[in-house]
């Protein structure tokens, strides 16, 4: 029986070939692959959402020789969304200490503002890498009551929260703007030179950010 899903398009690097996740993605119904020389990231999942894949040792040598840091500035860069998938029954059991690795994924995911998840191996990480498309692509097939969505009692964390909801903002940056402009009515009328000021946005995040803020609303 055919597939009802709508059909989904990944880019994947040609490095990751040998892998065994190209060969897993195949294997899925309704997913398309597209093979390329990629200068950054290893799976293109939308103009904005970039997956860098590595092995438990992958990991712990790109944090051994730094690669890591100065790779996630790129893709940070680059895309609006990083996900870096971590890939493997362990992480520790090699040459670095167990805190090393946790401090590398805290980094990741709290300063350098990207999303980790971990997968079993490559037929975990075909599958998620297909579901991710699919949300990214095709949203969730149905629609979210916006009451449903996050919720806090305090006003000062409903400010974050509309702050870490524009382009490309994490909680480190958010503060960072907030601290800046002291207000959202002063950071929502920020124009994009403005915006540059601040540590963290470049002139690719202000754009988007302002781009954002001056959409006209359409009704369906």
């Amino acid at each position: 029986m055919p597939s009802s899903r709508p059909p989904v398009h990944i880019q994947v690097d040609r490095r990751e070939l040998g892998s065994g996740v190209p060969e897993q993605l195949k294997e899925i119904g309704g997913v398309t692959l597209e093979v390329a020389s990629l200068p950054l990231a290893d799976y293109i999942l939308s103009p904005r959402l970039a997956v860098e894949r590595k092995s438990a040792n992958d990991l712990e040598a790109s944090i051994i020789d730094r690669r890591l840091f100065a790779q996630v500035a790129e893709l940070a860069q680059r895309y609006e969304r990083v996900v870096y998938l971590i890939e493997g029954p362990t992480l520790y059991g090699g040459r670095l200490h167990p805190n090393a690795i946790r401090g590398a994924l805290s980094y990741l995911l709290v300063l350098a503002g990207v999303s980790v998840l971990r997968s079993e191996g490559p037929e975990d990480s075909a599958q998620l890498l297909a579901t991710m498309a699919r949300h990214e692509q095709h949203g969730l097939g149905y629609e979210v009551p916006l009451h449903q969505k996050r919720r806090s009692p305090s006003p000062q964390r409903q400010v974050r929260y509309l702050v870490e909801d524009l382009p490309g903002i994490g909680p480190q940056t958010a503060d960072a703007l907030l601290r800046h402009f002291g207000t959202l009515e002063r950071l929502f009328g920020a124009s994009e030179e403005e915006l540059c000021q601040v540590p963290g946005i470049g002139p690719k995040r202000a754009r988007a950010i302002r781009e954002l803020l001056t959409l006209p609303y359409e009704t369906k």
